[in-house]
């Protein structure tokens, strides 16, 4: 018999059931009118309760097929059926393709839901496997069945870093925005609750009524159904509840569109002024200002003007900039982790020079950034040691960012840095344009400074597409496309072509060796056949890769063939085991290679226990949560992935925006994306100004031009196109004589033109500060972009 109980639905189901606060361990509301903190007091005059209508309580019980109106997808790999009271989903039929069902198609219409959904799984193919609650679905006659989508996913082993997931699946492929770990693994004999309370474009995910996730949903997917699904288990569900959900959740913080220089060169530096009284914030170019902090929260200059208080400024209509807050001691902290709950402070960025206090922040206040200043450490330099001295303290104090003394603002030393996935800021006061230009030449992400004037005008000038900073080239196991993967012999053609970075897999043999290779098995790859992680080190390196005979390399042997290279070791957790991380610390103690070191993983537990091993080692969190039609939406997300294992955001490049990104530096974050085998897309990212880019094709960058040389000094004609002779430098260091084909002039009196091309002429006598450059064209042409030089005085005759 069908129990489904159907109670009309408001044409524009725009209702929402009660929902409170936002706290990780907060119960998951009861249907009905609730008190939210951020909802105005009711007016005294008494008004009608309206209650939210229950739109399905769907039991199982006594029935033996579906109920009316619900379906299942036509790609389904498993079976559904109903049984003992209850909905099985078998999913055993595949691990990773997926078995649902959908609930009638008129959820299709409606934006505003609450689900309850209690179930439990049983029978997993292996612990990683799940069951979802979808929502937000699409049609049955979408080009791909029901998508988009999101999802409510949760693994059999809850526990683990990404035991439960919010996710979106778009064009057939996934867009895991959020993972969090559950208090236990799903037991079969228990039944658990997942519940999905979705308003607008705000949505909070509980699991038995804690917590796990709190996020934002693309503008574009405003409406939509729900089903429930699985891959690699069966998941029993005892009933399903669907309720309107009539009062909207409370905002999370919110992101500032902030304002920027008006530059046309790709991902440029951003600007932090440092503020005083009589600033002219619009004027500066800045996307962040930079206030000291005080422990009653009150603001202040560098000569201790006040300021007037934070809750201002972070209040001030059309603010267009992300304050960055000097602070000096516990109490501060202190202060600011008590008005969390009053003020927005997830988009703050904490400055120090002290890294415990820094750490501390960060533990009290999860949600903002910090970075640490080294700007007054006048004995730092550019040594091996002062780099690493500066990456262990950044990582050290849970920070990303690092403000650099002018020492150290050399563009050798500030490569370095960032091949370490560490983000610099410069501490520069330039009097001139061509002291800026000097400062941003040298590729720091961003520059802190009294008045950022002089650099808003030189970003300004520039021609459109520069990269004032190298995006860098990993090698994706080598180089694959010439080589086999994971081997010594890939990992030399990827160097010869100039790759920046070597990217490998590791794992541990039986008697406690790291040995590089990308799947669990051996299989697909060499000769053999097994689990690597029951292999002695003497088995491994019995065995040949299949296509040329090559033997399976240790991470030691890469370690001490590019020892004192500039090239970076992206090593790889692939191994969930825990004795990877203590015996990576003994191959870093053993070797000396840490300042070539950075480790990535798809795996939190193992960001987690670097974090605990190895805290001065930079990491970068690998993952599929880019992706959307709202640059600020999409930051939201990316920073809640990023914040917890203080990572960079390494993600699937197919669903990374350009505005994301520009949006993303001005948060000290930085992009990693992989695995870019597509060329148009690699010469697109490359252009974009990527901080990184994995690929299996080391080689498609060989030729790139990534540094330009001239004299000091140079001679113009009036009337004629500028050129100057440079030297230029290609990603794999051989050096070609050109002529600059681009000009930017940042300071003089002879008057110009410049066109949309970038070519400049002199219209008349005088001098001119002038920053030559180079476009280039990568492939067919369709993507360029132009390097530029140090500026040189031009005299024009």
């Amino acid at each position: 018999m069908d129990k489904m109980k159907w109670v009309g639905v408001l044409a524009l189901a725009t209702a929402l059931a009660a929902c409170g606060g936002g706290d990780d361990d907060q119960a998951a509301p009861s249907p009905g009118p609730g008190t939210d903190p951020t909802v105005p007091a009711p007016t005294p005059t008494p008004q009608p309760e309206v209650q939210p209508q229950v739109l399905l309580e769907q039991s199982f019980a006594g029935l033996s097929a579906l109920p009316a109106g619900w379906s299942l997808p036509v790609n389904n790999r498993g079976t559904v059926s109903v049984a003992d009271g209850e909905l099985v989903i078998d999913g055993r039929a595949h691990s990773s393709l997926m078995t649902a069902v959908m609930l009638p198609a008129r959820f299709e219409a409606l934006s505003n839901y609450r689900i309850d959904v209690v179930f439990t799984f049983a029978q997993p193919n292996n612990s990683s496997r799940w069951g979802s609650v979808m929502y937000r679905t699409g049609p049955a006659n979408a080009a791909i069945p029901h998508e988009p989508y999101y999802q409510f996913a949760i693994r059999q082993a809850a526990t683990a870093a990404n035991g439960t997931e919010f996710a979106l699946r778009r064009n057939n492929g996934w867009n895991v925005q959020g993972t969090k770990a559950f208090s236990e693994n799903i037991d079969p004999d228990k039944t658990y609750t997942a519940t999905v309370v979705v308003h607008g474009r705000r949505v909070r995910q509980y699991l038995n009524n804690v917590l796990t996730h709190d996020m934002t949903l693309d503008e574009a997917m405003a409406a939509g159904g729900i089903g429930l699904q699985t891959t690699g288990l069966v998941m029993r569900v005892r009933s399903v509840k669907v309720t309107e959900q009539l009062q909207p959740l409370p905002e999370i913080g919110k992101l500032v569109a902030v304002q920027d220089t008006g530059t046309r060169a790709a991902m440029a530096p951003t600007l932090v002024q440092a503020m005083a009284a009589n600033t002219d914030l619009a004027a500066s170019g800045a996307s962040n200002a930079l206030y000291t902090v005080d422990a009653s929260l009150n603001l202040h200059a560098a000569n201790g003007e006040g300021l007037g208080t934070l809750a201002q400024y972070l209040a001030s209509a059309g603010r267009a900039t992300i304050p960055v807050l000097r602070i000096a001691d516990a109490a501060t902290v202190g202060a600011l982790a008590a008005a969390q709950d009053r003020l927005d402070l997830g988009d703050v960025t904490l400055l120090s020079t002290d890294v415990e206090l820094l750490a501390s922040a960060r533990r009290a206040l999860p949600a903002v950034r910090t970075a640490v200043d080294f700007s007054q450490r006048t004995a730092l330099g550019n040594t091996s040691q002062d780099i690493l001295d500066v990456v262990g303290a950044t990582n050290r104090a849970k920070a990303k960012i690092a403000v650099l003394p002018a020492a150290m603002t050399h563009r050798a030393t500030v490569a370095h840095l960032q091949r370490l996935l560490i983000t610099v800021w410069a501490q520069a006061d330039a009097a001139t344009p061509a002291e800026a230009a000097t400062v941003l030449t040298t590729g720091v992400n961003g520059v802190l400074a009294a008045d950022t004037r002089a650099f808003a005008q030189v970003l300004r000038a520039l021609p459109a597409g520069t990269l004032l900073r190298k995006p860098l080239v990993t090698g994706h196991r080598g180089m694959p496309s010439t080589e086999d993967e994971n081997t010594m012999e890939g990992a030399r053609a990827a160097a010869a072509a100039g790759a920046d970075a070597i990217e490998n897999d590791i794992y541990r043999t039986t008697d406690g060796h790291l040995v590089v290779m990308h799947d669990a098995t051996v299989d697909r790859t060499t000769n053999g056949s097994g689990s690597i992680e029951t292999m002695t080190l003497a088995q491994v390196q019995a065995l040949q890769t299949k296509t040329r005979g090559r033997q399976v390399p240790t991470l030691r042997a890469f370690f001490q063939e590019f020892k004192g290279r500039p090239i970076t070791h992206f090593v790889e957790l692939k191994s969930a085991n825990a004795d990877i991380v203590p015996l990576l610390q003994q191959e870093l103690d053993a070797l000396g290679v840490r300042d070539q070191v950075v480790a990535i993983s798809f795996d939190g537990n193992q960001l987690t226990r670097m974090g605990a091993t190895l805290p001065e080692v930079t990491v970068g969190y690998l993952n599929s949560a880019a992706g959307g039609s709202d640059p600020l939406g999409d930051l939201r997300n990316i920073l809640g992935v990023t914040q917890q294992y203080s990572a960079t955001f390494n993600p699937s490049y197919a669903n990374l925006s350009a505005a994301a990104m520009e949006a993303g530096k001005h948060r000290g974050i930085t992009f990693w994306p992989w695995t870019i085998n597509d060329q148009a897309a690699f010469y697109r990212f490359y252009s974009q100004g990527t901080h990184g880019l994995t690929t299996d094709y080391a080689w498609w960058a060989q030729d790139f031009p990534v540094a330009i040389a001239s004299a000091a000094t140079a001679s113009a004609s009036v009337g004629q196109a500028f050129g100057m002779a440079v030297t230029l430098t290609t990603q794999a260091g051989a050096s070609l004589a050109a002529t600059s084909n681009v000009a930017a002039v940042i300071d003089g009196t002879a008057p110009h033109t410049t066109t949309a091309d970038g070519t400049l002429s002199f219209t008349g006598p005088g001098t001119a500060v002038v920053m030559p450059g180079y476009r280039h064209a990568m492939g067919d042409g369709t993507y360029r972009y132009v390097v530029v030089a140090p500026p040189v005085n031009v005299t024009v005759q």
